[in-house]
């Protein structure tokens, strides 16, 4: 077999475990909820990007975008039918969607792959701000292992890339620093409020 094969496998399955930590949390008492402003753009943005990567390249290092982007729908659809409702948007949620929202219509508008994937990787950061800041005031119902997984599925994805250059590279590396500021709040946000207590 094919090692890059064997690597985005690992990698796509790592991934795959990471959503199952975070579905298990977000249907327990006090648990994470998706965030719609999140979510939707992601999975515009992810698709997008999992095109860009295939058409340059990425080979098996595009397994994890695609998972990536199977599970963005599956959030964005369980966030719109059974948690909008419950949550109540605040004025950064609306202010990062419609950057978010923004950089994909630029994205539209700009001919290549290389200038929109760095747009899309600039509205992937940006559409993660309101969930961050979620995470900040309840950090205990954040899955841990969902984020951790996040930074350590990229580097499989990263040996599985076949060739590289920005538009396969730079969406992983994307990701990465997500899932990693994602559990660097989860990690100091829970050490403080346990010192609090």
């Amino acid at each position: 077999m094919d090692i890059k094969m064997i690597l985005g496998v690992i990698g796509a399955l790592l991934s795959v475990v990471g959503y199952i930590f975070y579905y298990s949390k977000m249907f327990s008492p006090g648990g994470t909820k998706p965030c719609i402003f999140t979510w939707l753009p992601i999975s515009i943005i992810i698709g997008f990007v999992l095109f860009a990567q295939i058409k340059t390249g990425a080979n098996f290092g595009a397994l994890i975008t695609g998972v990536i982007m199977v599970n963005s729908v599956i959030c964005t659809i369980i966030a719109l039918f059974y948690f909008s409702k419950k949550q109540q948007a605040e004025w950064t949620d609306w202010i990062c969607f419609s950057l978010a929202i923004i950089a994909i219509i630029l994205w539209k508008t700009t001919s290549g792959l290389v200038l929109p994937v760095i747009i899309m990787c600039i509205a992937d950061v940006i559409s993660f701000f309101p969930s961050w800041q979620r995470c900040w005031k309840n950090p205990f119902g954040e899955s841990l292992p969902m984020w951790t997984l996040g930074c350590v599925k990229i580097i499989f994805g990263i040996l599985a890339i076949q060739t590289y250059n920005i538009t396969t590279l730079l969406p992983h590396l994307t990701v990465a620093g997500v899932n990693g500021i994602f559990a660097l709040i989860i990690i100091t946000r829970r050490t403080f409020l346990k010192k609090r207590k």
